[in-house]
């Protein structure tokens, strides 16, 4: 309308306690009708195969796609919910760039667990260091605070030791400087990998102390999968790669309780879905895992020095 004092019927969207809420579209419709019917004088006739049904299917089409780009950026905002471009400025919040081949899931891990990197003394302070090491996929940290060597996560660790895992392409000075940095001090380390680290202090003017920081770097630990699928003539002719590709998918998803970690206990049942949601045809009679081709277990519990693999090649797809 082009009086200056226009008002419409068509619903805005509003900002509540739970965010973003956009009307429906059916009553941006039926907004957008009443708004063309007034335009043009009233009794006009509302059927969308008619002209002006079209311009109010066009229009209706048109606001609905500018809600539903405003609600994405609302998404966006949200850690919880970022992707992609948004995803990464929330990232460089906290000075941390996407690693080649992760998705969202992944990344939002590697986000919350270097909120501690601001912490210094707590082992949650030296994990979320490690995370946004360059190059580290994972990590584990803990501690045994004892006066007696004590074994945690199949792992023995020193009285009064700190014990670092890590995964990746990282260089040694890099990950030693990251544990130097958060790590208490007086407290020793443990692993089998050592590295020279000096104090980068000003104060010390270049001419810092050096230490010795020790950690491990993680076991590649591959796990294998064994699937048991119904038999019919719906299974198709490519069933096992595909198979192989969703379970792959899944293993590396980054999703939390389905991506398994340094140390984590990976449970079969969880890889159900994966395999179910290919398909009617994809019957799933019974999955089991392992950490040798005979792959006849329930779960899989990993030392907290092991880091979990999955090749297609350990992936054995059997039709009953």
């Amino acid at each position: 309308m082009s009086s200056s004092d226009a008002t419409t019927s068509v619903p805005a969207p509003s900002l509540t306690d739970a965010g973003y809420v956009a009307p429906a579209e059916t009553d941006i419709l039926a907004g957008v009708q009443a708004d063309i019917g007034a335009a043009l004088g009233g009794n006009v006739n509302p059927a969308l195969n008619t002209p002006q049904g079209q311009l109010a299917t066009s229009e209706t089409a048109i606001i609905g796609d500018c809600n539903d780009q405003l609600l994405a950026v609302f998404n966006g905002i949200d850690p919880r919910n970022a992707s992609g471009r948004m995803q990464d400025a929330i990232g460089y919040i906290y000075f941390m760039e996407r690693l080649t081949g992760e998705d969202r899931a992944a990344f939002e891990y590697r986000r919350q667990n270097s909120v501690g990197a601001n912490s210094t003394g707590m082992n949650a302070s030296v994990l979320g260091n490690l995370l946004l090491v360059s190059g580290v996929t994972d990590a584990y940290v803990v501690d045994n605070p004892t006066d007696a060597e004590t074994v945690v996560g199949g792992v023995t660790l020193p009285a009064n030791s700190l014990y670092c895992c890590v995964a990746g392409s990282a260089t040694a000075t890099a990950i030693g400087y990251a544990i130097f940095q958060k790590k208490s001090p007086g407290c020793s380390y443990a692993g089998s990998t050592s590295v020279t680290v000096q104090d980068p202090a000003s104060v010390y003017g270049g001419n810092g102390p050096t230490y010795t920081v020790k950690y491990d770097v993680a076991i590649d630990t591959p796990i294998y999968f064994s699937v048991q699928i119904t038999n019919s003539s719906a299974v198709p002719s490519d069933a096992v790669s595909q198979v192989q590709s969703a379970l792959i998918a899944a293993f590396t998803s980054g999703e939390a309780n389905i991506t398994p970690r340094i140390g984590s206990t990976i449970l079969a049942g969880r890889y159900y879905c994966a395999v179910g949601d290919l398909g009617s045809w994809a019957a799933v009679e019974d999955i089991t895992i392992g950490t040798t081709a005979a792959a006849g277990e329930l779960k899989v519990a990993l030392n907290i020095n092991q880091s979990p693999s999955l090749a297609a090649a350990n992936i054995s797809v059997t039709l009953v």
